[in-house]
This record gives C-alpha cells, sequence and structure tokens, in this order.
C-alpha cells in the first residue's frame, strides 16, 4: 500500500492553476490592449485626409504605416 502525500500533491495543484491563471490574466490584458490599440488606429486612419499618412510604431520595433490614397491615377 502506497502512502500519498496529499500536501505534496494540493501544493502542485494549486501552484500549477496560480501560474495557470497567471498567464490567462496576462493574456486577456494584453488582448484588450491591443483592441484599444487598434480602436485608436482606426480613429485616426478615418480622420486623415486624402493623401494623408500614419505611422505607428511600438516598442519592439516593428511599425505599421498606412498612407490614404490622394486622387484618382489614369
Amino acid at each position: 500500500m502506497e502512502i500519498i502525500n496529499w500536501g505534496g500533491a494540493v501544493i502542485a495543484v494549486v501552484g500549477s492553476m496560480t501560474t495557470l491563471a497567471a498567464i490567462w490574466i496576462r493574456a486577456r490584458w494584453r488582448a484588450q490592449a491591443e483592441k484599444a490599440r487598434g480602436d485608436s488606429l482606426i480613429a485616426i486612419a478615418e480622420s486623415l485626409p486624402t493623401g494623408g499618412r500614419l505611422r505607428d510604431q511600438r516598442a519592439d520595433g516593428s511599425c505599421v504605416t498606412l498612407t490614404v490614397p490622394g486622387g484618382r491615377r489614369g
């Protein structure tokens, strides 16, 4: 008959659940921040005049550039 160390099992389960909860909270926070940033960029882009340009650079060095075309070519 095996002796089960319930204290260690409980600590392992609680530790795993805490880690999982922390990852979920961070992912949710990041998704909300990205949505807010996207909404801001959309609002700014919609207000750009013809021929206007928007460049958004992130802290990680990546950037998005949007240029509103000016007039028709032909």
